[in-house]
């Protein structure tokens, strides 16, 4: 059985085990400048937001209504690295909205849960390769077309 079928059966049956709430109280308020407004400076993270749509305003509410810490996630959004570390915080941020969006999570208080300050990438000193050494600069205007393309559409509708 893989790991992350064993999280996610232990997470549903938590959550199906705790009382509803019936109206989500706000807890906190998040300034999103730190975070570029959760838009990706760097132009290879917003290609895999754009083609997998995130739903960042899942992520949002889980650090305004159930206290997740999500400062360790800052560099993320704000950072122009593109490595294996963002990669895989990247991987938290889109499970995370994912299971957030479900409302796995309900009313349950997130703040104990450090998930921003794990790194990943401690194998070998793996985390700090840059990954769009291996993308083809020529490729650039491609992504940026599909990047903006789906912004477009996200907007229309």
């Amino acid at each position: 059985m893989k790991a992350s079928t064993i999280f996610v059966s232990a997470l549903a049956a938590v959550a199906s085990a705790a009382p509803a709430a019936t109206t989500p109280q706000k807890r906190s308020s998040i300034d999103l400048s730190a975070f570029n407004q959760f838009g990706f400076a760097n132009q290879n993270l917003q290609y895999f937001n754009a083609i997998n749509a995130f739903d960042l305003q899942a992520f949002e509410q889980l650090a305004a209504f159930n206290n997740l810490d999500i400062l360790g996630f800052q560099n993320l959004f704000a950072g122009n690295s593109f490595d294996i570390n963002a990669l895989l915080q990247l991987q938290q941020v889109a499970l995370l909205s994912q299971l957030g969006g479900q409302g796995v999570f309900g009313n349950f208080d997130l703040s104990s849960l450090n998930l921003g300050g794990l790194n990943f990438g401690l194998v070998n000193s793996i985390n700090s390769f840059d990954i769009g050494s291996l993308i083809d600069a020529s490729l650039q205007p491609q992504l940026a077309s599909v990047i903006q393309q789906t912004q477009l559409s996200t907007v229309v509708i």
